[in-house]
């Protein structure tokens, strides 16, 4: 007979960290062919998942009890039975799967309110998987750094610009640089100490990671913002931020993707306001004058 929870036990399964789903879309693609069996169970059927034991669920998907204690350890839990509690709690668990179930049937004003309820759901998702040491430790960093350097291609160019222009504007010492070429030449003439702030949705840009890789071997600590675990970019990284943006065959790198990580930037932004107040209001007053001097008078 199985031994009885402890209280030590309940309160860690009750502690796990919630976000079932976006945790499995973010590590998905770098698990094992056994391990993905349970992360499809557990987007298929979740309500499957919750009724089972470790060696009932094991027994269905034809793996070992190892591997699914495993992959529950790999999103995060301490086992498969905190991941169940945390999947038990997860709200509406069926939104998850059907909300961005376009077809050509739609009218606008239907694929508007799909797509708008997906990119919402991003940024759910996402605060449930962010992580506060990562976060605390990017903040730290940009105050410390004597230069941050921005990289982004393709679609996270307009993430890597936002991210300058709000950090620029808190007086801080920024780049940012988009061309591909020029951004490992660049990251090469680091100083010492700098932050490299890379983004990378999918985490495989060929060009991000020489740009990452010479900024290391510069001396800067590297950041990377995407949307995937266990990337060869993340190898790289001294400190990363995952978010979690589901796809669908329709919208691949979708404006979800970015609006998350943009959620992100606003945040880190705000953070490093509020810890260099006097300097950050000075220096948001003084653009705010140059603003102004720009606007057409009415």
């Amino acid at each position: 007979m199985p031994s009885a929870e402890t209280n030590d036990d309940l309160e860690r399964s009750v502690a796990a960290p919630r976000g079932v789903f976006a945790r499995v879309q973010a590590v998905y693609e770098s698990l094992g062919p056994q391990e993905r069996k349970l992360a499809d169970l557990l987007l298929r059927e979740p309500d499957v998942a919750v009724r089972l034991s470790t060696r009932e669920l094991a027994s269905r998907i034809n793996v070992s009890d190892a591997t699914v204690v495993r992959c529950s350890q790999s999103l995060g839990y301490d086992g498969f039975k905190a991941l169940k509690l945390a999947l038990a709690r997860e709200s509406s668990p069926s939104t998850w799967l059907v909300r961005e179930a376009v077809d050509q049937r739609d009218g606008a004003l239907a694929v508007a309110k799909k797509v708008f309820s997906s990119d919402m759901q991003a940024i759910s998702d996402t605060l449930a998987v962010l992580d506060e040491e990562s976060l605390e430790r990017a903040v730290d960093a940009i105050l410390a750094a004597p230069r941050v350097e921005f990289y982004g291609v393709g679609s996270s160019v307009p993430v890597a610009m936002d991210a300058y222009y709000r950090i620029v504007r808190l007086g801080l010492p920024a780049t940012v640089v988009t061309d591909p070429h020029m951004q490992a030449i660049s990251a090469a003439h680091l100083p010492p100490g700098s932050l490299a702030f890379a983004v990378s949705h999918t985490g495989r840009s060929f060009e991000t990671r020489a740009a990452m890789q010479r900024a290391r071997q510069a001396g800067a600590t590297v950041l990377l913002l995407t949307s995937y675990r266990n990337t060869k970019l993340g190898q790289l990284a001294d400190i990363q931020i995952v978010t979690a943006t589901p796809e669908s065959t329709l919208r691949p790198e979708a404006l979800s993707c970015r609006i998350a990580h943009l959620a992100v930037v606003d945040a880190l932004s705000v953070a490093v306001a509020l810890r260099s107040a006097d300097s950050a209001r000075d220096a948001l007053l003084k653009d705010d004058e140059i603003i102004a001097e720009r606007e057409i008078a009415p």
